[in-house]
Order: structure tokens, then C-alpha cells, then sequence
């Protein structure tokens, strides 16, 4: 029997019966072109090549060019066209959902039911890779290190090691701008027995001490993408906007999945929205028309504190706009800020 399965990129839902709601969130929501239904298109062509049970799609090939959040595929083929397609996509971050078997199959060789996640068993007796842990940190920011610093120089970034923060060693890749530095932190934190990654970007405007200190000693406008490509496989669905774009390195699986999955991240969504907001100006424009970029900046008293740069009729026009897309965070800080910034002689701030 043949039916369609929907293949996505997105956190992992909670339980099956979230994943069915998300399914219906992302069904026909569009988004902006992803080179991975190339990828996926070629990995499944190759495997099965490789098996002896070259492809022909029942329908037509998958489309490099789909612009929906979601990829509707017909689940028929060879006897091992539902193993290679599966295994194909998970192995490139995606989840594949078939909703006439429940069951949602994950990245990294993981399965949610109705019964909960467990370990996908294919009969062929493979073993998940030995779990990695604290002791395992410095063998992979090593490798991460090696695998990102010809890229990130590429784009005109440095790449180093920060200090240990309490328990997480970053890998900072900074470079200078007109309206003062942008930075991608990615972070890995070792407790218990975890080892976890996280990704932060950010523009750090040059500020006068004084503006600075009105917008409260805040150092960074942080900047995050809509979909998480390329980091989706590490994370947990939420209602609420994640604390953290990351999660868990369980296996060398995981690191590898990584190593690719941050420039997938960067160059899908963070790297267009930086290379826009390279100027003060561009700042401003990127956070009073949020849905242009492929990310998206979070709400900011630095946003503020650029717009009284430009004067105060900017501030104003900056103030009232901001308000009208972040009505909570602009009556918990905004205004406050802002007053304090009106407050500020000019002549006096360098």
C-alpha cells in the first residue's frame, strides 16, 4: 500500500500526538528555499543505486526548488525504499513523519510512538555509537575548531577559544563592522554526565559609555533564525521560544551531525541577517521589519540606544514602531529606556 509520508525540520515534538499538531502548524507554511531536498533527492538515488534497486519515483522526482516547511512524499517504491528514505533524511537532521503507522522517525536513529522515543531497530543488529560524555570535550571542540576556522575565515571572521564560564568552554568567531562587532559563540557545556552545544549570534554596536549605561550595561542584540535549520535535530519543541538554540551530544553521530549543522544554520539564516545589519542603519531597519530576513532580531535596548544616535526624531519614530511589534517587551523595558535616553545631554555624551 502506498501513501504519503510528510518530511520536516523542526524541533522534536513532545509526544506523537504533538508531532500530529505540528504537522498541521507546518503543512503548507511557507519557507525559503533549502538545499537539503537536493541532498535528500541525491542521498536517496545514490543508496539505492548502491543496493542494486536503482530509484524510479512512483511520482515525480523531489523538487530542489519546494518552498513549503514541509515535504509531502509518496511512501512507495522497492522493499527498501522506507528504510533508505528514512534513513537518508535522518541522517541530514530531518524528521520523517508517517501518520498511518504513528510513528514520527527522528534524527540520529530515534522513533517517537505512542509509547515514547526509542531506539529504531532495523533487524540488522547495529548498535548505537558509544556515548560521549564531559572527558570527551576537548577531542571535540578540537575537531569542531579544525573542521568551522577555514569557513568562518572565509567570511572575514576570527576564530577562537574563550575562558571557561562555568561549565561551558566557547568557540568565539568575531569580526568587525561599521556599527561595531558581530559575534557567533558556540558554546559546549559539560554537566553531570552530558555534553551539550549551544549557538549564539549577536551584533555588539560601539557604544559611548553613557548610552551604554542607560540601556542598562546591555552589551549585545542577539540575533536567532525562524526555523533552526541545521541545529533543529538537537533541540525540543516548545510552545515558547527555545532558551537556547543546541542540546545534547550524546554520540560521535551527534558531533558529526554538528560539524555540518552550524553552517547550515549560519548560511540559511544567520549570516543574511548579519550581513544586513552591518551598519547602525541596517540594524534599524532589520528590527522594524522583522519578517524581511531569513532571521530575526530579538527585541533590544540596544535598538533604542542607536536610534537616539541618529537623533531624537529617530528615537521617537524607532520608540512608537517598536512598540507596535514588541507591545510586552516595549512596557516591561522599552519605555523606560527610552525615557532614559531622552534624559541624556547630548553635548556631553562622547
Amino acid at each position: 500500500m502506498s501513501y504519503v509520508v510528510h518530511i520536516w525540520e523542526h524541533p522534536e515534538p513532545a509526544s506523537l500526538t504533538a508531532a500530529d499538531r505540528l504537522h498541521e502548524y507546518l503543512s503548507d507554511r511557507p519557507s525559503p528555499r533549502s538545499a537539503k531536498w537536493q541532498r535528500l533527492h541525491d542521498a536517496v538515488e545514490s543508496h539505492m543505486a548502491a543496493l542494486g534497486t536503482p530509484m524510479e519515483w512512483i511520482e515525480s522526482p523531489m523538487d530542489p526548488e519546494h518552498r513549503e516547511r514541509t515535504y509531502g512524499l509518496l511512501f512507495d517504491g522497492p522493499d527498501n525504499f522506507p528504510q533508505v528514505l528514512v534513513q537518508s533524511a535522518t541522517s541530514l537532521g530531518l524528521s520523517v513523519y508517517d501518520d498511518q503507522a504513528a510513528r514520527l522517525y527522528l534524527p540520529f536513529g530515534y522513533v517517537l510512538t505512542f509509547d515514547g522515543i526509542a531506539r529504531m531497530d532495523w533487524g540488522d543488529g547495529a548498535m548505537p555509537p558509544p556515548r560521549i560524555g564531559p572527558a570527551e570535550r576537548e577531542a571535540v571542540l578540537e575537531r569542531c575548531e579544525a573542521a568551522w576556522r577555514p569557513r568562518f575565515e572565509s567570511l572575514g571572521f576570527g576564530l577562537s577559544r574563550g575562558e571557561l564560564v562555568r561549565d561551558a568552554i566557547p568557540l568565539v568567531a568575531e569580526r568587525k563592522v561599521p556599527v561595531g562587532t558581530q559575534s557567533i559563540e558556540i558554546s559546549f557545556s559539560a554537566f553531570q554526565d552530558r555534553l551539550s552545544c549551544s549557538v549564539v549570534a549577536a551584533v555588539l554596536p560601539s557604544l559611548p559609555d553613557a548610552v551604554r549605561e542607560a540601556c542598562g550595561g546591555v552589551k549585545q542584540i542577539q540575533v536567532r533564525g525562524r526555523e533552526y535549520r541545521g541545529m533543529a535535530a538537537f533541540m525540543r519543541d516548545s510552545d515558547n521560544e527555545p532558551l537556547s538554540i543546541g542540546g545534547a551530544l550524546r554520540n560521535a553521530e551527534y558531533v558529526d551531525r554538528l560539524i555540518d549543522g552550524l553552517f547550515e544554520y549560519l548560511d540559511d539564516e544567520i549570516l543574511p541577517t548579519l550581513d544586513a545589519c552591518t551598519t547602525a542603519d541596517g540594524v534599524l531597519h532589520a528590527a522594524l521589519h522583522p519578517d524581511e530576513k531569513p532571521g530575526v532580531l530579538r527585541p533590544s535596548r540596544l535598538t533604542l540606544a542607536l536610534a537616539w544616535l541618529a537623533g531624537d526624531s529617530t528615537l521617537e519614530r524607532v520608540a512608537a514602531e517598536y512598540a507596535k511589534i514588541h507591545p510586552d517587551w516595549s512596557a516591561d523595558w522599552g519605555d523606560k529606556v527610552a525615557e532614559a535616553l531622552r534624559a541624556l545631554p547630548r553635548g556631553s555624551v562622547a
